[in-house]
């Protein structure tokens, strides 16, 4: 076996091998996979391998840094990401495991997932031959509760009951945003949601994308004081989150999150009716299996209809 660096003619390859040997609720695209890692900011080529046998892939890992300092809640201690993983055999995987380890020595500890621009927010749950892998490698399951993805098939969606009443107020209104709501959007994440809904929302989603409407902004008066993400198979040209499991939500799949309002609002039920009204307009456009990812909200979410299809488990390394 052959141990070199992880190259784009080697994306093809590389995503057959993850959807062989991974659960095919994760199937992902070479198209995707690129995206997601060389196309990336983020990605670490410098620490991303492959392993090679008789000319065929026989496993890679690609590994991303965090893009800025404050993107994480809790604290802010220095690490890497490793984004994807995939290998035949043991001793591959410890080839390519040992290989980036020594590549970001130094750079603090490796977390499996959660990168700018993810796939997994942790190992999901059918994963149990990776968990034990990144075990043996000397990385730790953290936390008594796994992260969930919730789906529902909006065909069957309605609003609660009442749900929507706040929005009836006098001068409150939820609306997709267009280039000139950008501004407000900003301020508002800016002063309740700094760190990665503020970078992965309005600069990614907004000013690299250009889909504004893809984001619900909750005005009161004139400011925003609540938002929800969506994405869809028709307004979405690079599925993020938990829609990167497009293949495996089918035609017409669609998500939702994340969601928040501001701390001047709450407790008015504005956050159950940005979450509903988000919903129904998906519905509207045609949004059949919607998903909401890396939540814990599960007894909310099911008064919605939502119901969980997804676990993952927050594994990290303590570094070198």
């Amino acid at each position: 076996m052959i141990l070199r660096a992880w190259h784009p003619d080697d994306v093809v390859a590389s995503a057959g091998l993850w959807n062989q040997l991974g659960p095919s609720k994760y199937a992902i695209s070479p198209e995707l996979l690129k995206a997601k890692t060389f196309d990336h900011p983020t990605f670490s080529p410098e620490a991303s391998f492959a392993i090679e046998d008789a000319g065929e892939i026989q496993g890679f890992i690609a590994i991303k840094s965090s893009p800025v300092p404050g993107l994480y809640l809790g604290a802010d201690f220095p690490r890497v990401h490793l984004n994807s993983l995939a290998f035949r055999s043991a001793e591959a995987g410890a080839l390519l495991m040992d290989a980036a380890k020594q590549a970001v020595s130094g750079r603090g500890a490796i977390l499996f997932g959660q990168d700018s621009g993810h796939f997994f927010p942790g190992v999901p749950e059918e994963a149990t031959h990776l968990m034990s892998f990144l075990e043996s490698q000397g990385f730790l399951r953290e936390g008594e509760y796994p992260a969930h993805d919730l789906e529902h098939d909006l065909a069957e969606y309605a609003p609660p009951r009442g749900s929507l009443d706040p929005l009836d107020q006098a001068g409150v209104r939820l609306l997709r945003c267009t280039p000139n709501d950008e501004e407000a959007l900003e301020e508002f994440l800016i002063r309740e949601f700094p760190g990665r809904w503020h970078y992965d929302t309005v600069i990614h989603k907004c000013r690299h994308q250009d889909e504004h409407g893809d984001v619900f902004a909750l005005y009161v008066g004139d400011s925003v004081e609540g938002f929800a993400y969506t994405q869809s198979w028709e307004t979405t040209k690079e599925p993020v989150a938990g829609c990167v499991w497009a293949q495996d939500l089918g035609e017409n799949w669609g998500g939702l999150g994340p969601i928040g309002v501001s701390q001047r609002v709450r407790g008015k039920k504005f956050g159950g009716a940005v979450l509903a009204g988000a919903l129904d307009e998906l519905r509207k456009a045609g949004v059949r299996r919607c998903i909401i990812d890396w939540t814990s909200l599960v007894d909310f979410y099911n008064k919605y209809g939502f119901q969980v299809n997804r676990r993952y488990w927050t594994y990290r390394h303590p570094g070198t």
